[in-house]
């Protein structure tokens, strides 16, 4: 069996033959690290993007302050688990107890 040289210099083995045997490609190494940088530049975006759905909340239970979490989620247009989540941490945080409203 024959060997061939490719473009990077790695022997290539050949069929008897002679037709080239083909090999998975593999992306370079500089295009899988631009692929990488620009998924990280868009979480880190996402991250910014979040908006602080507990001052949020805390804010809404100022103005109206006997609401349910399906009232808030409502007021607020968002996920009723997502607002259940964010009043425990709230509570837990001591910034808020049930049933009462935030000063």
């Amino acid at each position: 069996m024959q060997t061939q040289r490719t473009g990077d210099g790695a022997p290539r083995p050949q069929s008897s033959d002679s037709t080239p045997v083909e090999l998975p490609a593999v992306p370079q190494r500089s295009t899988r690290r631009a692929t990488a940088r620009r998924a990280s530049n868009r979480r880190a975006t996402a991250r910014q993007h979040k908006d602080d759905l507990d001052g949020r909340i805390v804010e809404y239970l100022k103005d109206h302050p006997q609401s349910t979490t399906g009232d808030i989620a409502k007021g607020l247009n968002a996920d009723r688990g997502t607002i259940a989540a964010g009043l425990s941490h709230i509570v837990r945080a001591n910034d808020a107890t049930k049933g009462q409203a935030a000063d």
